[in-house]
């Protein structure tokens, strides 16, 4: 198996089913859970952990498929990263499709700003989030990938809807002084200081104001970054938040913090290479020789699709094609399963979790083929333009 047919078969996969599917966060939206949903924050969050970690109670309430359009956005990233291996007709068939499905899952705010959330309940350590209520973290991965649309494949569209997703980050949600920084919330509704969802949304608004559409959009991208690079920890790494039991740490979301940083250190963002080269350190910690990623750091046997994919997308964001090749290939190898055309969720103490979910895996998975397959195909035309110098 290649990237690129891993790629081909998630996307007809996923196309095939209306890009409907499970998501580990979705027991909430059960008949079992919509009781529980009403009893308050401890019991929702307990089911919903349960309803993770526990597959056989998953397969008793087989919560009903829901489209996500967080999903919809990394299947977009997909088709933009990997138009050149689809086609460009049927890349542009995909992302068009993909675009109106987008649109219609917006939820305006005003003329111009548009947020998007997860189709499911969602109860967190911290707050609330009803179905459909706009996040910043489904925001921005939804704006950064429909300008990654747009910028790839000319499609206008995909341009005003993520500058709609840019305004949003920056007029709708709350923020939070922390320092000489600030901290933004996760919804409209809490105060949380989640550090990946600041620097996402910093990396969306610094790309965003070259537009010139947003007021200040460069200025809260600069306080967001602030506030990401005070809390690095002397070990390099990053707490998931400011908040009390914000401690613990885990790969997937240092890779977004890491991936954020390095564009916004390209694009006006004063960043310190040591913030950078302490935070690759510290990152380097969740992969193993064999590119096997774990979840968490040093003696974790839990191994993570998740995990796997951003770390492909982060080292070749930051331009370690060789890291990015065996996390593919181990992924390719470990994680895919064949006679299903789809990767598997986890493996832990050496035993494959089979559950197919959509966004949490297939669509991440996805945008880090497509990421992995541009890379195999630029390496073959060099290695073509090289045979024809000689």
């Amino acid at each position: 198996m290649t990237p690129a047919a891993a790629l081909a078969s998630t996307l007809a996969r996923a196309k095939a089913t209306e890009w409907a599917g499970s998501d580990p966060y979705d027991g909430l939206m059960t008949p079992t859970g919509r009781l529980i949903a009403s009893m308050g924050r401890l019991p929702r969050f307990a089911f919903s952990q349960v309803m993770l970690r526990v597959s056989s109670i998953r397969k008793l309430l087989r919560p009903a498929p829901s489209v996500n359009p967080k999903a919809l956005a990394l299947f977009l990233g997909a088709v933009a990263a990997g138009r050149n291996e689809l086609g460009e007709a049927r890349a542009r068939d995909l992302a068009v499709e993909l675009i109106e499905r987008i649109s219609h899952q917006g939820k305006p705010h005003s003329a111009d700003s548009i947020g998007w959330g997860y189709p499911f309940h969602w109860q967190s350590r911290s707050f609330w989030a009803p179905a459909g209520m706009p996040n910043a973290v489904v925001t921005a991965t939804v704006g950064w990938n429909l300008l990654d649309c747009a910028e790839f494949m000319g499609i206008d569209r995909a341009r005003v809807l993520g500058l709609a997703a840019a305004r949003f980050l920056a007029e709708e949600l709350p923020t939070t002084e922390v320092g000489a920084g600030s901290a933004l919330s996760y919804t409209p509704n809490d105060r949380t200081r989640v550090i990946n969802i600041s620097a996402l949304a910093a990396r969306l608004l610094v790309r965003a104001a070259g537009f010139t559409t947003i007021a200040a959009a460069g200025v809260k991208a600069e306080r967001l970054t602030q506030f990401v690079l005070t809390h690095q920890r002397p070990d390099g790494s990053w707490p998931y938040a400011a908040d009390r039991g914000g401690e613990w740490e885990d790969s997937f979301h240092t890779g977004y913090v890491l991936e954020s940083l390095l564009y916004l250190g390209r694009n006006g963002i004063e960043v310190p290479s040591s913030t950078m080269s302490r935070g690759f350190a510290a990152y380097g910690g969740f992969f193993e020789a064999s590119g096997a990623s774990r979840l968490y750091r040093e003696n974790s046997t839990l191994l993570d699709a998740h995990s796997a994919a951003q770390g492909i997308i982060t080292y070749l964001a930051a331009g370690d094609p060789e890291i990015a090749t065996r996390i593919s290939g181990w992924a390719l190898n470990a994680l895919w399963i064949e006679e299903r055309g789809h990767f598997g969720y986890r493996i832990v103490n050496g035993r494959r979790d089979e559950r197919e979910f959509i966004r949490w895996v297939q669509a991440w998975m996805a945008l880090a083929m497509a990421k992995a397959a541009a890379l195999e195909d630029a390496g073959e035309v060099r290695s073509r333009l090289a045979g024809t110098s000689r």
